[in-house]
């Protein structure tokens, strides 16, 4: 498996919302890192790794939906 293109963000959403996300609309392998979190828990730094382009396009499309 070859992860290709990726995104880095911070979010307040929870993971599992992320990683359900994912694993219902990816068409291709993803992982999803957790680079950093806030000392209150409620912000996290996420490195997001994708397949294709097309998964990573329909995720930043969605991502103000997941939240």
């Amino acid at each position: 498996m070859t992860l290709h293109t990726g995104l880095k963000f911070k979010t307040s959403a929870p993971i599992s919302a992320l990683e359900d996300w994912l694993e219902a609309n990816c068409q291709g392998e993803w992982d999803l890192e957790i680079e950093a979190i806030s000392t209150e828990l409620r912000l996290k730094s996420v490195a997001l790794y994708f397949e294709t382009e097309d998964d990573r396009d329909a995720f930043k499309a969605a991502y103000k939906q997941i939240k």
